[in-house]
C-alpha cells in the first residue's frame, strides 16, 4: 500500500455517495480498497430520518481493513428523530479513508434512514 503524496496529487474528485438503509444490519457506506493508490477525505456524513413518526438510531464506524478487521466506532447509536437530519461528520472535522480502510453505517429500523457522504477523492 502506497498513499498518495498530498503535496502534489493528480487528481482531486468531489464526490457524493448516498443510500438508504433497508435492512438493521451493518453496510459498506464508502470502500477505498487495498492498493488503490488514493487516500479518500470525508468531508461530511448526514443521516436523514424519512419516517414521520418514529426516531431511528445510527451507527457510524470506520473499519482498519476493507473487507473485515476491527471496527472502530465514530458514532454509536446517536438517536435521529423523526423528520430530521443529524450530520454524522462536518466539514469542521474531517476523516480520513487511507487504503485498505471502509466506513459502514447501521440503523436500527429497516428503510426509515437515508445517508449522505461527501467526499474527495485524492490520487
Amino acid at each position: 500500500m502506497a498513499a498518495p503524496n498530498l503535496l502534489s496529487p493528480t487528481i482531486i474528485n468531489g464526490k457524493t455517495t448516498y443510500l438508504t438503509l433497508s435492512t438493521t444490519n451493518e453496510t459498506n457506506l464508502l470502500v477505498n480498497a487495498a492498493n488503490s493508490n488514493k487516500a479518500i477525505k470525508i468531508i461530511s456524513v448526514y443521516a436523514a430520518n424519512i419516517d414521520g413518526v418514529v426516531s431511528v438510531d445510527c451507527s457510524l464506524d470506520i473499519y482498519n481493513s476493507a473487507t473485515a478487521g476491527t471496527a472502530f466506532p465514530i458514532v454509536n447509536t446517536v438517536t435521529v428523530p423523526a423528520d430530521a437530519t443529524v450530520v454524522l461528520v462536518g466539514r469542521d472535522a474531517p476523516i480520513w479513508l487511507e487504503e485498505d480502510r471502509r466506513l459502514t453505517v447501521q440503523a436500527s429500523a429497516a428503510n426509515d434512514l437515508t445517508i449522505i457522504c461527501s467526499y474527495e477523492e485524492i490520487g
